[in-house]
């Protein structure tokens, strides 16, 4: 009998440090309770996450789930998100992919449900799930600020050159007019 417990054991650590892994390269994490979906459905929302690339969705067991994640230095508040079948999608790349996925998933799929999100360390009801769902990819948030940014800079850049331009052509006028006088 122990070396049963003991491969056991051995393989709930391996599984708690999987999902370790996992947790440190994530920028975002949203727990669903997938009760009810059948196993069709299961793989249909893995080849979505498959397909969106840099994101994917895993289950574990809640007491493994919370071990991982209070190792990883996430300590889970509220009970309700490890409780019951818990889903994970867990998002590297963009954090809130995943939750993308999920939302698209979720309307033609009602069982699938939100517990709530983890995104760069903070917890995210329920009810932000949507709201992180209709977020802009990051790619598209980084264009929108650099968008920003260089908007204002190339109009003043515009005005300097202006400015400039007419400078030089008011010297222009000053050194004609001095030689016409000089040479009349």
């Amino acid at each position: 009998m122990a070396t049963i417990e003991a491969k056991t054991n051995q393989e709930k650590r391996d599984a708690v440090e999987f999902l370790e892994e996992k947790f440190e390269k994530a920028q975002g994490i949203v727990f669903t309770d997938f009760r009810g979906l059948k196993v069709s459905q299961m793989n249909e929302l893995r080849s979505k996450f498959f397909e969106a690339g840099g994101v994917e969705f895993l289950v574990a067991k809640n007491t493994l789930t919370r071990i991982a994640l209070k190792n990883t230095g996430t300590e889970v508040t509220t009970d309700d998100l490890l409780s019951g079948p818990t889903g994970m999608g867990i998002g590297y790349e963009d954090p809130v992919l995943p939750a993308k996925v999920l939302a698209d998933f979720a309307k033609a799929n009602k069982k699938l449900e939100f517990k709530g999100a983890l995104v760069d360390g903070e917890f995210y009801g329920v009810d932000r799930i949507k709201d992180l769902a209709a977020l802009p990819p990051v790619d598209q948030l980084r264009a929108m600020v650099i968008g920003g940014i260089t908007s204002p800079l190339s109009g003043f850049v515009g005005v300097l050159n202006e400015t400039l331009r007419s400078f030089v052509g008011v010297l222009d006028a000053i050194i004609e007019k001095k030689k016409a006088e000089e040479a009349a």
